[in-house]
């Protein structure tokens, strides 16, 4: 994903080496008459065909947050998907970097989901040195979209907003459920992806600055810097998740911002991190175990 573009871009992986190929406009410039910014796209999941369903997609979704500065950007409040061939990969229709087809849909049904919300609703549309809401993971686990946020982070908790697949691109409002992770200090969800039994959770600072310090994950002082780390949870809300430990290498001013899994082994995962602010991301493969 660019998360600053009103397109994404698809990769290969040759000779382990990632590899920028075609891009796929999201949006277009005007939505029902408004200008678009950047969709903050910050999530992106497979959903594979079902015999209820035959069409397979890639769902991406815009962080539902507000700007750095603190502006209301429409256009980071939606949440897409598009068909896709599970043979190849690709979209099943024609595109480019040229306005989307009707073939991409788009939903902002989730930002009233969000306001709507227990324990997080009251941070929506909130600046993020505010605690506001910001979405940075998006997984699909049992008939369930997992929204995992960067913020809020309240008593060293991060959430994870459950909606039903079934009704992410209805005529209404989405209902949906929050989970409490409890994590460390300043730590949020900055991407999930699905493994077996379970979700891997890429977990990072979650707000750079406090704002007056009172907005802080249950400790009144200045927001300590943690170092990104993984952590497996079973996407069960009585189950704790379990730290696998900080990514080896890595400094706590590096913002590790994907995670893709490669492999999965019934003792390891294989685990490809991207960064923020780098050149393509500038990925490295992690062995962790479990």
């Amino acid at each position: 994903m660019n998360d600053e573009k009103k397109y994404a871009q698809f990769f290969d992986l040759n000779d382990h080496k990632l590899v920028p190929t075609k891009l796929i406009r999201l949006l277009p410039d005007k939505v029902d008459g408004v200008e678009m910014d950047e969709i903050d796209a910050e999530g992106v999941a497979y959903l594979p065909g079902s015999e209820a369903a035959a069409t397979s997609y890639f769902c991406v979704t815009g962080s539902h947050g507000l700007s750095r500065s603190g502006v209301t950007q429409p256009s980071r409040f939606f949440l897409l998907r598009f068909p896709v061939d599970p043979s190849t990969g690709l979209p099943t229709f024609e595109f480019g970097d040229s306005d989307p087809g009707p073939e991409i849909e788009r939903t902002a049904h989730l930002r009233q989901t969000i306001a709507s919300a227990q324990t997080i609703g009251p941070f929506a549309e909130k600046k993020l040195d505010r605690n506001g809401v910001t979405i940075e993971g998006l997984a699909i686990k049992a008939n369930e979209a997992l929204f995992g946020l960067r913020s809020p982070c309240l008593d060293k908790k991060a959430f994870v907003m459950r909606v039903p697949i079934g009704e992410l691109f209805g005529a209404t409002t989405p209902s949906a459920t929050v989970s409490e992770i409890k994590l460390e200090d300043n730590v949020g969800i900055r991407d999930l992806t699905a493994v077996d039994n379970g979700v891997l959770i890429l977990a990072g600072r979650s707000d750079d600055d406090r704002g007056d310090g009172t907005f802080t994950c249950g400790e009144q002082r200045a927001p300590p810097k943690p170092v990104p780390s993984l952590w497996f949870w079973s996407g069960k809300n009585e189950d704790a998740a379990k730290p696998l430990g900080p990514l080896p290498g890595v400094q706590a001013s590096d913002s590790a911002e994907t995670a893709i899994v490669l492999d999965e082994t019934s003792t390891a995962y294989r685990v490809l991190i991207l960064f923020d602010g780098v050149e393509n991301g500038a990925p490295v493969e992690f062995l962790v175990d479990k």
